[in-house]
Parts: C-alpha cells; sequence; structure tokens
C-alpha cells in the first residue's frame, strides 16, 4: 500500500491437481462481480483439532438452500487433504445468489481415505448442515461462508468415517489486527486476520474499484470507486459504511493517499490529468491541481512540511507537490513505466516497470543518486527496517535492497504476478498481492520466507494497526 498508511495487508493459496481433481483454486474465467440483484457468495474450508490418521476425500457438489430451492454454488471438485489443509484455510468456490434467506449448506464426500486403506473402499457420503444462524442475502452485498472440519483424535485406525462439519456465516470482526484487501476483479473488500492469515468477512461494492486506504487513529476505511465516482468511508470497527463523498469532477478516479492526520485524502484522476485534495471532515474537494499526463501513484510524506509524489508513466516524470496547497514544488525526470513511488530518508525511489530498474533521487533537489538493476517490470515498493522491496510483476520474485547501496542484495521467488506490497510492523509479516495467482501471499520478515497464503484475496492491501 502506501508508506502514509505506516502497514498493509494474507495465506498461501495452493494450486495442486491431485486425482484429477483441483485443489479450488478459482478460474480466470468466472468473472464474478457485485451486481443490485444478486449477492456474491465465497465459501471456504478449514480445519481444526488434530488427527494421527491422515483422511483424505473429494468434495463436490456445494450447494445452498435459499427459501426451499437448492442452488449449486459453481466450483471443481476439491481434494481435501488433512495434512495439507491443516492448519490452512482452502476456497471451495464463489457464485453469484439471488436474494432471500440461506438456511443450509450440502455437499458430497467421495473417494474418501482413512489411513492406507484403498481408495473408494468408504462409501460416498452426502453432508447436509445447518448454518449457525440463517443468513439473508441481498442485492449489491458479498459475504462469506465457512465450512468447518473438526477433526477428532478418534479417527486413528477407525474402520468407519464419522466426520463432524459445522457452516456457518461471516462475523464482522471487531477491531484488531486486521488486514484489508481490496479485490477489483469481484468489487469485494475482504477482510483477513492477521493472527491466522485467513479470510474472515467481506463486504461489496458497486465496481469498478480503485485503491483503499487505513485510518488507524480514526478507525476509518476509505475505498475508491471509480464507476460511482465516489470515496466509500467504512467504520473499521465493524465494518459498517458511514459515508460516501462523491467525486463530481472526476472522471476515473484510482489512486488514493491519506495525510498522516487523517483529515485529506488526495486522489488522482487520469482521465483529466488531476489530483484532488479531498476534505475527509466535511466531504468536500478542498482543491484541484492539474498534473502531467495520466499521473497515477500518489504517495503521501511529511519532512516536516505536507507532500505528494505523483507517477506519469507516460510523461515518464514524478511530480512533487505541496501536501496543504497543491502547489507544484518540482518535476522530476524517472525512466520508462514509472511506477511505484517511495519517500525514505529524504530519498525517493521510483520503480520503472520498461527499464527493470528502482532510480533513487534526493528529494530536495531531484538529482538522480543511483539506479539499481531489479527484476522483470518492477511494481510497488515498501521499507522495512531499511530494506526495500521491490514486487516484480514479470519474473514472479521480489528484490531486496538496502538504503544507501546501490545494488540488488537478493532475489525472493514469490507467486507467479507480485504488485501491491503492505507491512505489519507489530506481526513482522509483508504481505503481497499475486494478480496472476490470485492469492495473497504472506512473508515472514525475519527470515524472508513464505510463511503462508490467503486464497482468492488480490488487490490493493492496507493493515489496520
Amino acid at each position: 500500500m502506501r508508506p502514509c498508511i505506516g502497514f498493509l495487508v494474507a495465506l498461501f493459496f495452493l494450486s495442486v491437481i491431485l486425482g484429477g481433481c483441483s485443489t479450488g483454486a478459482p478460474t480466470r474465467s468466472s468473472a464474478l462481480r457485485v451486481t443490485s440483484g444478486h449477492t456474491l457468495v465465497s465459501t471456504y474450508f478449514s480445519s481444526h483439532g488434530v488427527s494421527a490418521e491422515n483422511v483424505s476425500f473429494v468434495l463436490d457438489e456445494v450447494a445452498l438452500l435459499l427459501g426451499d430451492l437448492w442452488i449449486d454454488l459453481p466450483a471443481e471438485p476439491v481434494v481435501i487433504d488433512r495434512q495439507q489443509v491443516q492448519g490452512r484455510q482452502l476456497l471451495l468456490g464463489m457464485g453469484s445468489f439471488p436474494t432471500g434467506e440461506c438456511r443450509r449448506l450440502r455437499f458430497k464426500l467421495s473417494r474418501i481415505q482413512v489411513g492406507q486403506r484403498p481408495v473408494g473402499e468408504l462409501p460416498d457420503q452426502q453432508i447436509d448442515l445447518p448454518l449457525s444462524q440463517p443468513i439473508t442475502f441481498s442485492g449489491g452485498a458479498s459475504l462469506c461462508l465457512f465450512v468447518d472440519w473438526q477433526l477428532t483424535a478418534q479417527m486413528a485406525g477407525d474402520a468407519r468415517f464419522t466426520p463432524l462439519f459445522s457452516a456457518r456465516g461471516q462475523d464482522m470482526p471487531l477491531a484488531g489486527d486486521l488486514a484489508y484487501v481490496l479485490c477489483d476483479t469481484d468489487d469485494t473488500l475482504y477482510m483477513v486476520r492477521t493472527d491466522q492469515n485467513i479470510v474472515t468477512a467481506s463486504i461489496g461494492f458497486t465496481g469498478p474499484l480503485g485503491e483503499i486506504a487505513v485510518d488507524s487513529v480514526r478507525r476509518r476505511l476509505y475505498v475508491v470507486a471509480t464507476g460511482d465516482r465516489v470515496i466509500h468511508v467504512v467504520n473499521s470497527d465493524n465494518a459498517r459504511a458511514l459515508d460516501r463523498i462523491a467525486l463530481p469532477i472526476a472522471v476515473s478516479p484510482r489512486h488514493l493517499a491519506l495525510s498522516e492526520d487523517g483529515v485529506f485524502a488526495y486522489v488522482t484522476d487520469a482521465a483529466t490529468n488531476q489530483v484532488l485534495q479531498v476534505d475527509l471532515l466535511s466531504g468536500l474537494i478542498a482543491r484541484q491541481a492539474t498534473v502531467g499526463l495520466r499521473p497515477e501513484r500518489v504517495i503521501y510524506f511529511n519532512d516536516g512540511d505536507p507532500h505528494i509524489a505523483i507517477s506519469s508513466p507516460i510523461a515518464q516524470r514524478v511530480f512533487v507537490l505541496r501536501g496543504d496547497t497543491l502547489e507544484l514544488e518540482r518535476e522530476i525526470p524517472a525512466g520508462l513505466e514509472a511506477d511505484g513511488l517511495l519517500y525514505y530518508a529524504d530519498r525517493l525511489f521510483v520503480s520503472e516497470r520498461g527499464s527493470q530498474s528502482v532510480t533513487v533521487f534526493d528529494f530536495y533537489t531531484g538529482r538522480q543518486l543511483a539506479r539499481i538493476s531489479v527484476g522483470f517490470e518492477p511494481s510497488d515498493l515498501i521499507e522495512s527496517d531499511g530494506r526495500i522491496f521491490v514486487s516484480n510483476a514479470g519474473d514472479g520474485s521480489l528484490s531486496v535492497f538496502y538504503a544507501g547501496q546501490n545494488t540488488t542484495a537478493r532475489r525472493i521467488q514469490v507467486g507467479v504476478g507480485p504488485g501491491d506490497l503492505a507491512v505489519s510492523s507489530r506481526r513482522r509479516m509483508l504481505y503481497v498481492a499475486d494478480r496472476e495467482n490470485l492469492s495473497l501471499s504472506v512473508l515472514d520478515l525475519s527470515g524472508e520466507r513464505i510463511k503462508a497464503e490467503v486464497p482468492r484475496v488480490v488487490g490493493d492491501l492496507a493493515v489496520l494497526r
């Protein structure tokens, strides 16, 4: 996300083909979105407890009961293996459902294997579960359902298979350590528990969507809706909508940054070459300024005076403006396709997608200090403990270098197409959105190793302190 937000936002979702069945990876062909007459439902599977015996089965034919009608959840068969899923979360599928009350969920188990028994020895089972509480599906919404598998020690060596399943709807999490992922592919904001790296709830918006920012002091989330030309204001304590701030003079608002005091939002509009300063207390546009050609990413930083920096890939420029007046301070020539921005230690770091490098500028003079070779198509940048992490969308890696040094220290393979980055200083985790793999990777900053993956949540990231 952006430095002004402090830190940002997931569990690796495995795409292993086993026995001719999917492990639950969604396909890109299913362009599911939030619509006015339907509810977008994401259904997740997880296990709890322990079992001495390994158990596996194929879970298929998931359906939800709305009123008196069973409606199938569009999904491929999913292989569930106790050793693979223990402590992780899998996506069973996503579907768009009409309005109504959902009371039950059912699915079929086949190819059940306990221990070393041959596949097919145990009969198929149909599992029909009541939801812990009925859920009303309303139009224009996005929500999650969860299937929990309770592992028991009694499974060990037992010739019978008596699984314990339960089904429930989402509980809007209270304030705490939460990561937020704004998924612009399905117009949904997912909430992820950073202690367990699991999805816990979601809410939907009318898309297309832009970026998200978090004010951890006022406990507010701000979501740019490009299609509606508004900023949605959400209470982060209970995920309730508080306000819609109209952006009537914008055409295609997308990128967003907050001032450190949470009073102003800065929104770029590439269609009109504008940057807007929005007063979040009054809900009015305070100032606007024309900035270069198709301004994109924007960051806010304060060195005693407020500033914003905006990248323009087409103009190959970075524009630095006063954060209070939007007065242009300087233009900095950047390389091919200037993209991600980072301000750290009086230096401005700019990723250049077209030249596979990060250029470092002296903020006060605009003088180029270094050009650091990184991976293919570098995108976002973020800093943690003096280390700069760069997501390389073109080769599935992160480049790492130290501030003040002019060479890449190492490369870390992560996913397929890493993009937006976020850091949780509290958890010492780096979150990496992978648009190609449709997942959110979680990197342990201490050992720089992948710790987890969150399935089917990808997009702009933010972490609530």
